[in-house]
């Protein structure tokens, strides 16, 4: 009897557990949207919202601190040949968040920009839009070129997606764009 409600309470702590992950995460959509993208003269920035950013931050400290304390427990364990692979795999994930992370996308009188960190910004001219979609699963919305370049990808934690859609359907008229209560 005492398995029983041991594994009950565990599944109740597991169930606690992510749903206060998803209401943490559904908390950030809500903000996203109330916020207004930073005006630049006549460009619009649409950034990321600041709980998103600490969370990233917080993630890659946290990161770090553990490389530095696996790599330390290997010094000190002795295994100073294996010493430089320990940090290996904290180091990764740290760059895979950092290559992951919603990044800023900006809407000006030319078309739609998306930095990236090590390659060329996405951009997308006004007459070169062609359809905007919506990801279900993901909450992401999606702007594709009409020539296949790279699709521009408007994630949920940025700010102002109402904005950002009434701006799109402003300069690409002739754009498909998909609603978000659309199959």
């Amino acid at each position: 009897m005492r398995e029983l409600f041991g594994t009950i309470l565990v599944l109740l702590l597991w169930v606690g557990f992510y749903l206060c992950i998803r209401a943490f995460f559904q908390s950030i959509k809500r903000s996203a949207l109330r916020q207004e993208p930073r005006e630049k003269g006549p460009a619009a920035e649409f950034f990321p919202v600041a709980r998103m950013q600490f969370l990233v931050r917080i993630v890659l400290a946290v990161l770090v601190a553990f490389a530095i304390l696996f790599t330390w427990g290997v010094f000190v364990s002795g295994e100073r040949t294996n010493a430089l692979l320990a940090p290996l795999i904290p180091m990764s994930v740290f760059v895979l968040i950092l290559l992951a992370q919603p990044v800023p996308v900006v809407l000006d009188q030319e078309g739609i920009r998306q930095r990236r960190w090590f390659l060329h910004d996405k951009e997308i001219k006004w007459p070169d839009v062609a359809s905007v979609a919506y990801g279900r699963n993901t909450g992401t919305t999606y702007v594709l070129s009409r020539n296949g370049g790279p699709k521009i990808r408007f994630a949920s934690s940025l700010v102002g997606r109402p904005r950002f859609l009434h701006e799109i359907r402003a300069h690409a008229r002739d754009a498909d764009i998909c609603s978000e209560e659309e199959p």
